[in-house]
């Protein structure tokens, strides 16, 4: 980890998510947790996303995809954020959902939906449901 990575990792990583997500992970950090972040910060951000390879929204679609895969809900929340603060549109990032259907299988695919869609009302980007979810009934 050098200086200049972890400055350039900082900037992106609040170009992606904005500055309040940034500094609050940063103020939550410890003494023994601080080495942690900075690392990450540095690599992921500093090095990995800094590379002009991909663009930021197709680094974005990327990181989704291996998210869902991994069954990761809370980083495919931070995540689907970063990809519409990235530009991609709402269904390229629910298409990935589906296309996790033919890879994932069918129970991740729908946990990794359910997250993004949870994801998308929150920002006020997909209507809430107007009835509960469907349950099974429970034969007696």
């Amino acid at each position: 980890m050098t200086a200049e990575s972890l400055k350039d990792g900082l900037k992106i990583q609040k170009e992606i998510f904005g500055g309040d997500f940034s500094q609050r992970a940063l103020d939550l950090t410890t003494p023994l947790t601080r080495p942690y972040h900075e690392l990450l910060v540095s690599f992921t951000f500093g090095e990995i996303w800094k590379r002009d390879v991909f663009s930021h929204s197709e680094r974005s679609l990327v990181t989704l995809a291996m998210l869902i895969a991994l069954n990761r809900p809370d980083q495919i929340r931070t995540h689907v954020r970063g990809a519409l603060n990235n530009g991609v549109p709402k269904e390229k990032i629910f298409e990935l959902a589906i296309h996790a259907l033919a890879y994932c299988g069918a129970p991740l695919a729908g946990s990794a939906r359910n997250t993004i869609i949870e994801e998308l009302q929150k920002l006020g980007l997909e209507p809430a449901p107007s009835q509960p979810a469907i349950a099974p009934t429970v034969k007696a």
